[in-house]
Formats: C-alpha cells, structure tokens, sequence
C-alpha cells in the first residue's frame, strides 16, 4: 500500500503543476517611493502584492462581409479587425488618455498613500499610470459574438514627466491567441512576450516593472526560464446595433470596460520533466523498502 501511495502522491503534484494556469499574485515596481505605502511587496518603490487590473478604453472597429448571410446585415463568417487604446481612431494623443488606461488595481485603495497603490494615480506626486493600445484584434462573428484568433496589445508606463505617447515606456505586448463571447462578457486569452529590455521606468528595467514571487516577467519568459506568463482579459460585452454596410464594410465605436489578470504557466516539458523525477523518486523509495 506504500508504494501504491507513494506512486499516486508523485502523480498528483505533476497533475497539480500542469493545471496551474489560475491567476497569480504580482506587484509593480516604479523604481520611485510615493511615501505612505507601509504595504510593499518588495520595497518601498514597489506596489502591495496584487490580484488584477481593472481597465477601460473606446474602440473603432470595421466588420467586413464574408459569410454566409446577405451583404448589409451582420451574419456568421464576417470578420472584425479592431483598434482600441491609445490606437483607437478616436484617441487625441494625450488628453484622450482618462478614456483609455488602467484605471484602479484589486485590491484597490482608495487614497494615496494606502497600502498597495505606492500613488497609483492622480493624487500622486509622480502621476503615474499604466496604459494600453491594440490596432489589430482580430476575429470571426459565430453567429452570437466573435471568436478571437489573434491581436497584439501593448502595456505603457507613463507619467506627468512625459508629454506625448511617443515617451510613453512600453513595457511588453499581449499576444492574443483566442477568446470570445462567453454570454456576459468577452474574454481573450494569450501569453506576454516582447519585454522591453532598452527603456526603463525610473530606473528599472521596464521587463522587470511586472513581477511575480518567483521573478519579473521579463525574467520568467526569457531564457533560461522559457516560461509562459499568460493573461486573462474580461470585459463587458456590448450589444451591436443597426450597422450601416457599404461595400461590404461596416464600421463602428465603442466603449468598454474589464479587469485583466495574469499566471505562470510552466511548459509542457517542464511539467514532464517534473513529474519523470517525481516518479523516480517514488521508485526509489520503494527499492529502499525491499
């Protein structure tokens, strides 16, 4: 029986490793000490420890026919490309930016100087803020709401320091690779690449603003790591309304809101690489038995 236990213990924490793509706790560091943030996660120039990040932003989108359906009217097969951010069509380079950022963190504090925010927002002295565009989400209508297959999503750092995007620090880019319509709400999955390891935020390397327990993100997904870091974007889904077609085209705006979160995901040769020496180690134990 104790080897039997032994094997399945082995087996249960590789399985354990492999499904561990729940969302994790990660903090920011700004590289700079806003005062009054008692509750750092790593020192004083860094946020409280976090769950996710609340966002809203307005969009520009064109539909084009390609279905199955008449040539004005929305139907399954018609693909979406759009634009939001700091790149939707209607963004005026920077006052448009209170429409299109980051706007709180969970847990969220509602004063500067609380725990977790270390000034997060406009009542800081610095004035920083986290901000995001996509022009290219890509997708399909189903028949009920679109199916994503690819976008990318870039994450800014900014401050009062800086007066235009061109200054804005990118800091990586979410790279949409599904999603979709889930009833009440759309929901986009991919994974985080291109850190920006050239810039830096105040100091920091701007691959290592974002961190979780075990590195910054930049760290984690380049080499030796090769880990995935994956996000989860949420938001409210709108309904379409009347579209006007001409030439096969149809364009609208909107405005959205959600919250996005991240996780590691370790690769699939490292949960099997894992859980070999797990095993290993269960039959060792059990050739010390005999």
């Amino acid at each position: 029986m104790k080897k039997l236990i032994s094997t399945l213990i082995a087996l249960s924490i590789a399985g354990s490793f492999a499904g561990s793509a729940s969302a994790d706790e990660f903090y920011i560091d700004i590289g700079s000490n806003q005062g009054g943030n008692a509750n750092t996660a790593n020192g004083p120039n860094t946020t409280g420890w976090l769950d996710q990040l609340s966002f809203l932003y307005e969009s520009t989108s064109v539909i084009t026919d390609g279905g199955v359906g008449g040539a004005n009217a929305l139907s399954v097969g018609d693909t979406i490309l759009s634009a939001g951010g700091v790149n939707n069509g209607n963004f005026v380079d920077p006052t448009g930016i209170s429409n299109n950022l980051i706007d709180g963190f969970e847990p969220s504090e509602t004063t500067f100087g609380g725990p977790s925010n270390n000034g997060f927002g406009p009542a800081s002295p610095l004035q920083w803020g986290l901000t995001f565009g996509f022009p290219d989400l890509a997708g399909t209508w189903n028949g009920s709401g679109f199916d994503y297959t690819s976008g990318t999503i870039s994450m800014y750092y900014y401050d009062n320091t800086m007066t235009n995007l061109a200054g804005f620090v990118r800091l990586f880019d979410l790279q949409v690779s599904s999603g979709g319509d889930t009833g009440n709400s759309t929901v986009l999955n991919g994974q985080l690449v291109n850190f920006n390891a050239l810039s830096s935020v105040n100091g920091v390397d701007a691959a290592d603003v974002f961190n979780f327990a075990l590195g910054s993100f930049g760290e984690l997904s380049g080499p030796p790591n090769n880990q995935i870091v994956s996000f989860n974007a949420s938001q409210d889904t709108q309904a379409i309304g009347a579209l006007q077609f001409a030439g096969g085209q149809a364009e609208f705006a909107a405005s959205h809101n959600g919250s996005i979160n991240f996780s590691q995901v370790p690769e699939p040769a490292s949960i099997a690489i894992l859980g070999l020496g797990l095993l290993g180690f269960a039959g060792a134990k059990r050739r010390k038995a005999k």
